[in-house]
């Protein structure tokens, strides 16, 4: 099994090759992606609950075909905003992500393409990384986000005409997303312990891109 340090170098390394590819692409079109994600956390401590949690991304794109027939590399650079639920509390992250898709497709006449994608997402937080509350018997909580992420897209799309592109993918994340941690009273030793549990969040992306 691909030990995850192994795993994210290897992403970061296809993204640099997806970045630096396109320098012999036979076009190139710029334009606007903009979505909406669900997201679900998963813990790996079943005291909390799973839950889904809803979200947009929007920011620039580039398109570049390749001189294989089919192929095709899109990147983008986007501000990402998730609302997550942790108990009874609403947390906001706040992030700049770094898509870079290989894409294989085939023309549809009188319509445009059908195309599948995949490649990482580099993800840099932007805002609150650490959030801290009490619960209703006064225990300490604090919920603390990686600041850098790397995931995986894998996904499909569809280009209609020349300019509008519409894609959902599923965006799985490549180690942790946050730590949980809190203090709860121990009635066995009749003191307080600290506790900590691991959090993933897998996300659904529904987005469209104008191009010009």
């Amino acid at each position: 099994m691909i030990r995850r340090s192994t795993f994210i170098v290897l992403s970061i390394a296809m993204m640099a090759w997806l970045w630096a590819v396109p320098s012999s692409s036979q076009s190139i079109s710029f334009g606007v992606r903009g979505g909406l994600n669900i997201m679900q956390m998963e813990f790996d401590d079943d005291i909390f609950d799973n839950s889904n949690r809803a979200g947009f991304f929007v920011g620039p794109t580039v398109v570049f075909s390749l001189p294989a027939p089919g192929f095709s590399i899109d990147v983008s650079g986007l501000y990402d905003q998730r609302y997550l639920k942790v108990e009874d509390q609403k947390l906001k992250q706040e992030s700049v992500t770094f898509p870079a898709h290989m894409r294989m497709g085939a023309s549809i006449p009188s319509f445009g393409s059908l195309f599948l994608f995949l490649g990482p997402q580099l993800s840099f937080n932007i805002g609150a990384a650490t959030f801290h509350w009490e619960d209703a018997e006064q225990n300490a909580k604090h919920f603390m986000l990686q600041d850098t992420k790397v995931s995986v897209d894998l996904g499909i799309g569809a280009s209609i005409g020349n300019q509008l592109e519409v894609m959902i993918n599923y965006n799985i994340p490549i180690g942790k997303t946050a730590d949980m941690s809190w203090n709860a009273y121990d009635y066995q030793t009749a003191k307080y312990v600290m506790n900590t549990a691991k959090t993933t969040a897998n996300a659904w992306m529904l987005s469209a891109a104008y191009l010009f």
